[in-house]
């Protein structure tokens, strides 16, 4: 059930890309944007099989995008990705990685626009738990599907505010792949 969520809602962002790339009218702007965005993730690996062992996402996170949009409404976006450390079975899990998506956006008005991107993830992460909680210590990496959603708000002399959302799949060291969600606010530069 969870891997059929997740397709749904990866179809959605792709949907979006598809849909904005058939449309190709008035969103702006057009051309290249540097940015760079904080967040809130949340992982969603495991806390270990000992009660009493902390278990939290209290983490931020840091991402730098670089994007071209080849028409107004579809184009690609390169993203290196550090999701933070999140509290996990009396020690810590964290994840970093590169993005590389399709972005589709869609206008709302002539300032707000919408987008969905769909892509991969290369990402590296690190477990270093209590040895009495059950779960494997080291590093991973590997391939995984990154998705999202954002609205953005296009303000004077190139500038626009973002607030998103988006997940990657990560491969953690004995528990396989789990997504790490995550909460963003952002500002970019367009020329």
């Amino acid at each position: 059930m969870r891997a059929l969520h997740r397709a749904c809602v990866a179809a959605l962002a792709l949907g979006c890309c598809v849909g904005a790339w058939s449309q190709d009218f008035g969103a702006k702007p057009r051309g290249t944007a540097l940015g760079i965005a904080i967040g809130k993730p949340t992982y969603g690996t495991s806390c270990g099989n000992i009660s009493g062992l902390t278990c939290s996402n209290n983490g931020t996170s840091v991402s730098v995008t670089a994007a071209d949009m080849i028409t107004r409404n579809w184009g690609a976006e390169v993203s290196y990705l550090d999701l933070g450390k999140a509290d996990r079975a009396g020690g810590t899990v964290s994840a970093r990685g590169v993005n590389l998506s399709i972005v589709g956006r869609a206008p709302l008005t002539s300032a707000f626009d919408i987008e969905g991107k769909v892509g991969t993830t290369w990402g590296i992460t690190h477990v270093d738990a209590d040895p009495a909680s059950g779960l494997a210590n080291g590093r991973e990496s590997g391939f995984g599907i990154g998705y999202g959603a954002a609205v953005n708000l296009h303000l004077s002399n190139g500038l626009a505010t973002s607030i998103g959302w988006e997940q990657h799949e990560f491969h953690f060291v004995g528990q396989g792949t789990s997504a790490v969600k995550n909460l963003t606010v952002g500002m970019s530069y367009h020329f």
